[in-house]
């Protein structure tokens, strides 16, 4: 979801420099945050899928441009080699887009939905199964989940997009869900920031791990993507309203209560019944 005017400067030369035989772009990048990760992927796949060579350099990382110049003179070798042995760059296509959820899947598919908040989750899951689609809202994270999602998400990427991802293909991997009938749900903020670009994430590590037939549906309140089989209705939004509310409640006496608790554990219990 390109949302910035420099990203969209950086993806178009890209574009040019992947259709030009004597031209290569080094990428520099000066923090290595959710937004950065973004474009590092982007602009690989658009010079990549043209056969160029991607080189990024951080250059935040230190004042010794040491290793910079070793880049730089590696990326110049390869670019003398090639042209020596008259090599022929391919040309392929690598692009991945959004697999529909159809009206016909909710009456089969299991949608998972990434765990974000536990108390407040749990209860968005039986709202939103009243409306007919069977949500599971995944298990809490583990030390799995996170190297999973390191695996297949840029490590430059925050570190809830990693587990989100994680716990996604963890999922998908266990051999507990059928893949043909299994979808995927996530929100979409559409502001300017990386969580817009979840669904990408979401997408590409599907991609990667051979599950790119699976369905993501975009959860956001301005309808950015369309997804046939997945509406909310105002009794379902109403559901959802009350259980956020019933949830933050829940959260708020739950952790007022914990602190004073004389036996471990018993302001849980108190919670759970």
């Amino acid at each position: 979801m390109d949302q910035w005017a420099y990203h969209t400067r950086l993806y178009g030369a890209a574009e040019f420099v992947a259709k030009c035989d004597d031209l290569e772009l080094v990428q520099l990048n000066s923090f290595g945050c959710g937004v950065d990760a973004i474009t590092t992927d982007q602009v690989q796949e658009i010079l990549e899928s043209h056969s160029k060579v991607y080189t990024t350099l951080k250059i935040d990382e230190g004042n010794n441009l040491g290793a910079a110049r070793i880049r730089i003179r590696s990326l110049q070798a390869t670019m003398l080699e090639r042209e020596r042995n008259g090599y022929q760059r391919q040309v392929f296509n690598n692009s991945y887009g959004p697999v529909s959820f159809t009206k016909e899947m909710k009456a089969t598919h299991t949608i998972l939905c990434p765990q974000m908040s536990p108390l407040n989750f749990d209860l968005l899951e039986t709202a939103l199964r009243y409306s007919g689609y069977k949500i599971e809202v995944l298990p809490s994270v583990d030390h799995e989940t996170t190297e999973t999602g390191l695996k297949y998400v840029n490590n430059d990427a925050c570190y809830p997009a990693i587990l989100v991802v994680g716990q996604i293909l963890t999922a998908l991997e266990s051999g507990k869900y059928n893949l043909n009938q299994t979808s995927i749900i996530m929100s979409q903020t559409g502001g300017g920031c990386r969580a817009s670009c979840y669904m990408g994430f979401i997408r590409k590590a599907l991609r990667d791990a051979g599950f790119e037939h699976v369905p993501v549906i975009s959860l956001s309140a301005q309808s950015i993507e369309k997804n046939p089989g997945f509406k909310i209705t105002l009794p379902a939004l109403n559901r959802v309203a009350m259980a956020l509310v019933y949830g933050d409640l829940l959260i708020n006496v739950l952790y007022r209560v914990r602190p004073y608790e004389l036996i471990k554990g018993s302001a849980d219990a108190l919670y759970e019944k």
